[in-house]
């Protein structure tokens, strides 16, 4: 899409980041009673600021002619005791409403899938909430298929 551009976040970007974070949280915290959606603005920036730094995550900005339209967060994994092979996990997405459907979501996808790949991942993961509908499907189109279910029960 002309305009937008897809690059990894600076430490200088740390707001833009906790802005697009903060629109997650704002859409989860509907689906989910406990997601507290002020939680981005208390604690977003230094998680963000510890990712930026850490050469196993990836913290991506999605652009429209400087202001920050979404971002993406991902980690690598290596193989350990438990996993036998490196897995990347696709930890935090969101892209302004306004702008889903015109391929910003799938570059933010594409620029991880790669990173991951170059790092050794044989397998990509994310979580989305089931009546996230629209999440799902686009995780799908991008090649995601179900693996696991949560179950929640209120005590």
């Amino acid at each position: 899409m002309p305009g937008v551009t897809v690059r990894r976040a600076t430490v200088a970007d740390i707001d833009g980041l906790v802005a697009s974070i903060s629109g997650l949280f704002a859409e989860d915290s509907v689906r989910d009673r406990l997601r507290n959606p002020g939680w981005p603005q208390a604690h977003a920036a230094d998680d963000e600021t510890e990712n930026v730094a850490n050469p196993d995550m990836l913290v991506l900005l999605a652009e429209l002619d400087g202001p920050v339209i979404g971002h993406l967060t991902g980690g690598f994994y290596a193989a350990s005791a438990m996993w036998t092979s490196p897995q990347a996990i696709l930890i935090s997405m969101h892209v302004m409403a306004a702008w889903r459907g015109q391929h910003v979501g799938a570059q933010l996808v594409e620029y991880f899938r790669s990173w991951a790949k170059e790092k050794g991942a044989v397998q990509l993961r994310v979580t989305a909430y089931a009546a996230n509908t629209g999440a799902i499907r686009f995780y799908q189109r991008h090649g995601f298929v179900p693996l696991e279910t949560t179950l929640a029960v209120d005590i």
